[in-house]
């Protein structure tokens, strides 16, 4: 038994255990781990990639698997069913490895973590490789079609109130693909032309995004967050739906902007950028260690127009400003792609929470802009009820409001019938997301 292949199964096993038992973040569990791992870059690649894609598809993996298991699968303990989408996932998803060894080597792991289930693992992985592809062309039962697409039932049945049967289709196709990562050039310390030079030097294959050539991915992306420019802060990670946000609040030079939920500052740091590093941008987070993150990271970007304020955003007084941007904590379900474990941790009650909070951010906002100024609600939610729904009844109430159409600031093909960028993945091949430039008139 090869060694190195237990290994890392195992490594993978304990961060999706430690990440479901605990109720973590599955990104902050992998993170944590492979900082901790003495493994080389291609393992821990391999293990991600294991990890995010037994995760993102377990809805299915359970599924079939419980077609083929003659007792109660709801009974099956955690760590074994944890073994089985590892080794299921291998054998529908990855290609590299033969089935046998997949069998092998769940085999070994169970018999290290729950021995008795070992002859349970290896007779139903068995099977499985027989069958895991012989699905095609089945009709899938109405009840079935969220399990079939590995997405909870209450979402697919909200969503296929508001969407056809051909975006519902699409929008989960989407959610299940491995995401593409984007980055963004910080022009404050490298030119376009300089990174192209770079690119092409190094043999990076890339591709700018249609709208703005400072937003770009590459064929290597490993490789690239690896490289001396990352390092440097030179290129970051963001993908061109921030960047639309930014652009629809249109940060100009020695201007005073608010950031209401700076997060980890992607969004601010571009702006810092818009800004040509003049004026000021406060920046608030309620999370001192997200905070904390985010002020590392615009070091490394030399961006030095910010300053950070830990702060509950529902009710904390800000500093007045002609601008502001509320990037409001949601659902992500417009990212769902990016953050494989999301779709499991979000509930109905989620959202109907995250709406309250939104309201109240989005209130408190409001009390700290002047006369004339420009607010951005955002989210990366798909959900009405964050989106629309929120501002509809913000300016219910708020009859000196205004929406300034989007339209004027970023491509049409992004700006809905009312005025708000909103992004659907499946059509505009990015993340999903909403924001409206809202105007203050008296």
């Amino acid at each position: 038994m090869n060694i190195k292949l237990i290994k890392t199964r195992k490594l993978a096993w304990k961060i999706i255990y430690n990440a479901i038992s605990n109720n973590k973040r599955l990104s902050d569990i992998t993170k944590e781990t492979m900082a901790k791992s003495s493994l080389n870059d291609r393992d821990k690649r391999f293990i991600i990639d294991l990890v995010q894609g037994a995760i993102r598809m377990k809805g299915r993996l359970s599924w079939e698997l419980k077609k083929i298991y003659k007792n109660n699968w709801e009974e099956l303990d955690l760590k074994v069913k944890i073994v089985l989408w590892l080794g299921a996932y291998q054998m529908k998803y990855m290609d590299k490895i033969p089935d046998y060894a997949i069998v092998s080597t769940s085999v070994s792991l169970t018999k290290e973590i729950y021995f008795k289930t070992s002859g349970i693992v290896n007779a139903l992985l068995r099977k499985y490789s027989l069958i895991c592809n012989g699905d095609k062309g089945i009709s899938i039962k109405d009840k079935d079609w969220a399990d079939f697409v590995s997405h909870p039932r209450w979402l697919v049945e909200k969503w296929s109130k508001t969407y056809s049967n051909d975006d519902l289709e699409s929008l989960c196709n989407w959610n299940n693909k491995k995401p593409v990562i984007w980055f963004r050039l910080n022009l404050m310390q490298m030119s376009v032309s300089e990174r192209d030079i770079y690119l092409n030097e190094n043999d990076f294959e890339f591709e700018n995004w249609k709208y703005d050539d400072i937003f770009f991915k590459v064929n290597h992306t490993s490789r690239l967050l690896n490289s001396q420019i990352f390092k440097e802060g030179k290129i970051s990670i963001q993908n061109p739906a921030a960047g639309l946000v930014v652009r629809l609040l249109n940060p100009k030079k020695r201007e005073c902007i608010v950031d209401t939920c700076a997060a980890l500052g992607g969004k601010t740091s571009f702006m810092s950028q818009l800004m040509k590093n003049t004026g000021k941008i406060f920046a608030y987070d309620s999370d001192i260690n997200r905070l904390n993150t985010f002020v590392k990271g615009i070091s490394k970007l030399k961006v030095d127009n910010v300053d950070a304020v830990v702060a509950d955003m529902t009710k904390y007084k800000l500093h007045r400003s002609t601008k502001i941007i509320a990037d409001v904590p949601c659902t992500g379900t417009g990212v769902m792609s990016k953050r494989a474990d999301l779709r499991w941790r979000r509930t109905l009650d989620n959202l109907h929470e995250l709406v309250n909070i939104q309201k109240a951010i989005l209130n408190n906002s409001s009390d700290a802009l002047m006369k004339n100024g420009v607010l951005v609600y955002s989210t990366c939610s798909i959900e009405y009820e964050e989106n629309w729904g929120v501002i509809n009844q913000f300016l219910n109430i708020k009859s000196n409001w205004v929406v300034d159409s989007a339209d004027k600031y970023i491509p049409k093909e992004y700006v809905d019938s009312k005025g708000a960028l909103n992004i659907f993945p499946p059509k505009h091949n990015i993340d999903g997301g909403f924001a409206v430039r809202l105007i203050r008139r008296k």
